[in-house]
């Protein structure tokens, strides 16, 4: 075991592991011409690096510990729906198949770069400010901290309502339609608010500790979801492919609910 610091092994160790993970995936799908295989390693993939570095670390304690829980219960929520849909849906994302399109005929090979090993670097960057928080003196949580505890359960508690809501929508019509109902009644997608939520819950726990890195995680998954390869790619697809989003969009906002809207449900 390895002392409690700011050492090589406890910050880089973690994405080696999860680098090898993602590129384990990668020939499945070259074969099955299905790169949005690399969701299924998104979720377990936070977890497992927490672990490495949770193990590499001597110093536990109540911070590490609800740490530890809380991002496991995310990874193995997350995780599981994902894995879920993809073989209820049988067919690659489309957001993916945009990429595929895009590359051209040496898409195979590029997705190993531009899909897996950035996925997993990216994985890195978000889970990075948690796993400082093993490398400072552990500390019982105080205000901050269980106002972060309580963020992100209901980070989890919304993105479980709006992903269940979800695929009840998608069992009871036919594939094409737009969901506007429930939670998507007050925000466009508030799975992606749910996860905004969660990873500021993190940030809290992680910053009244000493940890100020963990900050970083929940300002790179919204500029992720905001501008790269959440919102932007998601958004896309739906407009081109349901006519009556464009009204949707024009009435309900993106990521922050609607007050007035939530008032009128």
């Amino acid at each position: 075991m390895l002392t409690a610091g700011w050492t090589v092994e406890l910050l880089v160790l973690p994405w080696l592991v999860a680098l090898v993970f993602f590129a384990l995936i990668w020939p499945l799908s070259v074969l099955r011409k299905d790169a949005s295989l690399v969701d299924l390693a998104w979720g377990p993939g936070f977890l497992l690096q927490f672990v490495v570095a949770y193990a590499l670390s001597d110093d536990g304690g109540q911070r590490p510990e609800i740490l530890l829980m809380l991002i496991a219960v995310w990874s193995a929520r997350l995780g599981a729906t994902l894995v879920r849909r993809r073989f209820a849906d049988g067919y690659e994302d489309p957001r993916y198949t945009l990429l595929r399109e895009s590359w051209g005929a040496g898409f195979w090979w590029k997705s190993l770069f531009i899909v897996f090993i950035l996925q997993s670097f990216i994985q890195w960057l978000i889970i990075v400010g948690p796993i400082t928080a093993l490398a400072v003196p552990s500390s019982p949580l105080g205000v901050i901290g269980w106002i972060g505890c309580v963020m992100a359960a209901s980070g989890l508690v919304i993105e479980t309502i709006a992903d269940l809501q979800l695929d009840t929508f998608r069992r009871r019509q036919h594939r094409g339609a737009l969901m506007t109902t429930g939670l998507r009644a007050i925000v466009r997608y508030p799975h992606y608010f749910g996860e905004i939520v969660f990873w500021v819950g993190i940030a809290c726990i992680c910053a009244e500790g000493g940890a100020w890195l963990g900050v970083v995680s929940p300002i790179l998954i919204t500029v992720f979801l905001l501008r790269v390869s959440g919102i932007p790619l998601l958004e896309e697809h739906l407009a081109a492919t349901r006519p009556e989003f464009a009204a949707y969009r024009a009435r309900v906002p993106a990521l922050l609910p609607s007050l007035k809207r939530l008032r009128a449900q």
